[in-house]
């Protein structure tokens, strides 16, 4: 389950990702594309920030789940910076919520 600190960077990167991810969604609703570019603010902004945070990945628990792997894929060393930044540049896969499941996945773990 994710516990999120009402911090300064939630409050600025949270509705910053929910905001990419819903003009991504309400685009592929209406048939249209952005070419990109909410991916390039995305990859600019957000892999930014992870980079900037600087934190270490979350150890490793021994919880099973499915929140607990995507929590896992989202915080590894790699994946915080690959998985939302491929799959979002991936046609219709892009209109998944990727920038915000890996902005909550990062917050939690500080």
């Amino acid at each position: 389950m994710l516990h999120i600190k009402f911090s300064p960077e939630a409050l600025f990167m949270l509705p910053f990702a929910i905001g990419l991810d819903l003009v991504g969604i309400i685009l592929i609703c209406f048939g249209l594309d952005d070419f990109g570019i909410t991916d390039i603010l995305g990859i600019m902004f957000i892999n930014v920030w992870l980079l900037m945070r600087g934190k270490k990945p979350v150890s490793s628990q021994r919880k099973k789940g499915v929140t607990n792997n995507l929590k896992k894929a989202f915080t590894h060393k790699w994946g915080k910076f690959a998985l939302p930044t491929f799959t979002e540049l991936i046609p219709y896969v892009g209109a998944l919520p990727m920038w915000t499941l890996s902005v909550l996945s990062n917050l939690d773990e500080g």
